[in-house]
């Protein structure tokens, strides 16, 4: 087990402790934080279920750093993170919506 990681977005902070699978709700918050860091867009322009990270500017290496950022920001280490963002990459490109990647995460999460 891990450290307390804090992420924060605009509206509030949220706890995850680290190496182990966030709630969905948290996931999808970190998925939006980490977008709009690497996208360099306002967190509130995401919404997380219809807004396309291609659309908002994103292509194939800015979704390799962001999922990069999502796995670290929650101990995964490189072992399992190599299967980890393979599923992630993956699921981006057919459904790119913060919640899909979300729910991918934590359905996905190392045990």
């Amino acid at each position: 087990m891990g450290g307390t990681v804090v992420i924060q977005d605009d509206s509030n902070t949220i706890g995850a402790i680290a190496g182990q699978a966030p709630a969905l709700p948290v996931a999808t918050l970190a998925v939006i934080d980490i977008w709009s860091d690497v996208l360099e867009v306002a967190p509130d322009s995401i919404d997380p279920e219809s807004s396309d990270f291609f659309e908002l500017g994103g292509y194939s290496l800015l979704a390799l750093q962001a999922i990069g950022r999502l796995m670290a920001t929650h101990g995964i280490d490189q072992d399992a993170a190599l299967e980890l963002e393979g599923l992630l990459l993956n699921e981006l490109f057919e459904q790119p919506t913060a919640a899909a990647q979300a729910a991918c995460f934590v359905t996905n999460f190392p045990r």
